[in-house]
């Protein structure tokens, strides 16, 4: 990912989506989704050659990048090296000019949320429909609990995935604590392979925990041998500034930004880090955007904790002069919590995801809400 962002996804690329076949439940997922596809390009994948040549691009690893060919039979890679002879009755891709690498893994997403009475557009086909045509190829998207419980959210969320197109892997939110959430997060890891749970520390009187809960969900988490995320923003403050920017009469984009600064971002995330250490287990901080909570990331790995922070590709190429934007549907398109920072944020994310003090690098999409 780091390979991306030095070259600010202007970089020609292929993407070898044919390497990933679906399975033959999925075969017809795009024409059961749509009525804009005929019957001959719905039965397309049948007809594509099971032998593939991909030949005279750049293959790029996570080591090194050279010139070469790459051959597959049946989805699956048989041979990478230069000047790879075949048959006429292969199927050959010119991919010189270009790089050929692996299809990316976005492990942070929400399709189809729905978040205080309204509902993300993009859905689990055309989501990943822009994903795929984007070169990435699997996604971990966030399973929202149905009146606090566990089992309905994923229940509801396999319902919504039925239009999937590619592959994907689930988070859990935990946004209550009673024995029957407790059991539910076992049943999740033991049954459904969900290995990974989400604290929200902002989104008062919403999704937001308290240290209390936090803590049960901790301990947890290291009983089942999960991991446990938290979005850090500390709700309480946030609250009271979104109050203060009202009684101003800031209730624009800008006021967004402005009620939740970088210092309550990097509040949060030295309490979670704080309470993970007390607990023993790895944390996972998700969309970092302030030199705030990067630093406190920066001393705990320093310190040997396990934890892993991810920033955004918008607040690592964005700063908030978009919020201030005079048009107001313009400026609104880039709220999104924690937000957007000032200039000077983006380029010590930058710098820190390319010394390893960031792991991840993830996408958060979260197209216009509507209503449901």
């Amino acid at each position: 990912m780091e390979f991306f962002l030095r070259a600010q996804f202007l970089i020609p690329l292929i993407s070898v989506l044919a390497l990933f076949p679906l399975s033959e439940s999925n075969n017809n997922q795009f024409c059961d989704a749509t009525n804009i596809y005929g019957d001959s390009e719905c039965n397309v994948m049948s007809s594509v050659s099971s032998k593939i040549l991909i030949k005279g691009g750049t293959v790029v690893n996570a080591h090194h990048k050279e010139v070469a060919d790459v051959y597959i039979e049946d989805g699956t890679i048989v041979a990478v090296q230069p000047n790879i002879k075949v048959g006429d009755d292969i199927k050959v891709i010119d991919a010189t000019g270009k790089f050929v690498m692996p299809g990316g893994i976005d492990p942070h997403t929400h399709l189809a949320m729905e978040f205080m009475g309204s509902e993300t557009i993009d859905d689990f086909f055309s989501g990943q429909a822009a994903a795929l045509a984007g070169g990435t190829t699997m996604h971990i998207d966030f399973v929202i609990p149905v009146d606090g419980s566990l089992s309905a959210g994923y229940e509801a969320y396999v319902e919504k995935a039925k239009r999937s197109c590619m592959d994907y892997g689930f988070h859990m939110a935990i946004t209550k604590w009673n024995e029957t959430v407790s059991e539910e997060m076992e049943i999740m890891v033991k049954e459904k392979g969900i290995n990974s749970f989400k604290f929200f520390l902002a989104y008062k009187g919403s999704f937001m925990v308290n240290d209390e809960l936090l803590m049960e969900g901790l301990k947890k988490c290291k009983s089942l041998g999960a991991l446990a995320m938290v979005h850090a923003e500390n709700g309480d403050a946030v609250f009271e500034g979104q109050k203060r920017m009202i009684e101003l009469g800031i209730t624009g984009p800008e006021g967004h930004a402005l009620s939740r600064p970088p210092v309550l971002e990097g509040e949060a995330t030295a309490r979670a880090i704080r309470l993970a250490s007390f607990v023993n287990t790895p944390l996972y901080v998700v969309h970092v955007m302030s030199i705030d909570a990067m630093e406190e990331i920066a001393r705990a790995r320093k310190s040997g904790q396990r934890v892993v922070g991810e920033p955004v590709v918008s607040g690592l190429l964005l700063n908030d002069s978009v919020l201030w934007d005079p048009d107001f549907h313009f400026a609104a398109r880039y709220v999104m919590s924690p937000p957007i920072r000032a200039a000077g944020h983006g380029t010590a994310l930058q710098a820190a995801l390319a010394a390893g003090v960031l792991q991840e690098l993830i996408t958060v999409p979260s197209t216009q809400l509507r209503k449901p």
